[in-house]
């Protein structure tokens, strides 16, 4: 019978430690850094057509440290089980000019970025 009980309890100790790993492991995914295979041409020449892997970091965020230039993962309003990349061209306040055809330089648009409450 005591032989039974400490093998019952080494294997309690090394499932105790295989579900405190595994919870250590979703709370990183979730909340500190993930990977993510994102692919398409919108990205290039930055990041492959055939597709890349990325570390996607979930802290600036939450924390404001986005910046101009920074590369973000969202949802597609179309698709929620799709997610795009894009680039932050401009924050609140910024000026961003853009072209409605590009081929005609005289019909290009100023806008400044709205500041969010």
């Amino acid at each position: 019978m005591r032989q039974w009980r400490s093998i019952a309890k080494e294997a309690m100790d090394r499932a105790s430690i295989i579900v405190k790993f595994l919870c250590l492991l979703h709370v990183t995914d979730a909340y500190v850094v993930s990977s993510n295979h994102v692919l398409g041409p919108s990205m290039l020449p930055t990041l492959n057509i055939t597709g890349d892997v990325v570390l996607v970091e979930h802290l600036s965020h939450r924390i404001g440290k986005l910046g101009s230039g920074d590369l973000v993962l969202v949802r597609s309003p179309l698709d929620p089980n799709k997610t795009l990349t894009k680039r932050i061209v401009a924050m609140e306040g910024d000026r961003v000019t853009f072209s409605l055809d590009p081929t005609r330089s005289f019909s290009s648009r100023s806008l400044v970025v709205p500041f969010s409450f």
